[in-house]
C-alpha cells in the first residue's frame, strides 16, 4: 500500500474513532420506561419531555417504573442509579399527573447533583468515604 493511502486510511480512522468516543458521552444517560399501564406510560412521557439532566451529569440512570396498588390503583416508581427515590399512587387526573411529574423532576435532578458533589469531593479528598460494617 501506497504510503499517501496509509496515511489517508490512518486519518479517516482516527476520525471516526474520534466520532464514536463523543457519540458516547451524549448517549451515557438513559431514562427508561417500565410502565405498565396506560396512565404510567403517559406519566413517563410526561416526565421524559420535562427531565433534563444537570450539567456535568452524564452517566446515570433513570427508571420510571409502575407497580399494582390497593384495588384497580398502581404505584409509581421512580429510581435513580438503583435508588429508589418515590414510590406514590399513580394520579388519573392530568392536572394531579403533572404536579408529580414537577417534583419528580427536581427531586431526580436534586440527586444527581447531590451525587455530583459528593463525587467531587470524594475525588478532591475533602471527604471520606462511608464506611460499611
Amino acid at each position: 500500500m501506497p504510503p499517501a493511502k496509509l496515511e489517508e486510511a490512518l486519518r479517516l480512522m482516527l476520525r471516526a474513532d474520534s466520532a464514536s468516543q463523543h457519540a458516547g458521552a451524549e448517549s451515557a444517560g438513559l431514562v427508561l420506561d417500565q410502565a405498565l399501564s396506560k396512565p404510567g406510560h403517559d406519566f413517563y412521557d410526561l416526565f421524559y419531555n420535562s427531565f433534563e439532566a444537570p450539567p456535568g451529569s452524564n452517566d446515570f440512570t433513570v427508571l420510571v417504573g409502575e407497580r399494582p396498588g390497593r384495588g384497580n390503583s398502581s404505584l409509581v416508581v421512580l429510581t435513580v442509579n438503583d435508588q429508589e427515590l418515590i414510590e406514590t399512587p399513580l394520579p388519573t387526573r392530568l392536572d394531579q399527573m403533572e404536579e408529580l411529574v414537577a417534583q419528580a423532576v427536581e427531586i431526580a435532578q436534586g440527586f444527581l447533583v447531590e451525587a455530583q458533589n459528593v463525587s467531587r469531593q470524594l475525588e478532591s479528598g475533602r471527604r471520606t468515604p462511608l464506611e460499611v460494617y
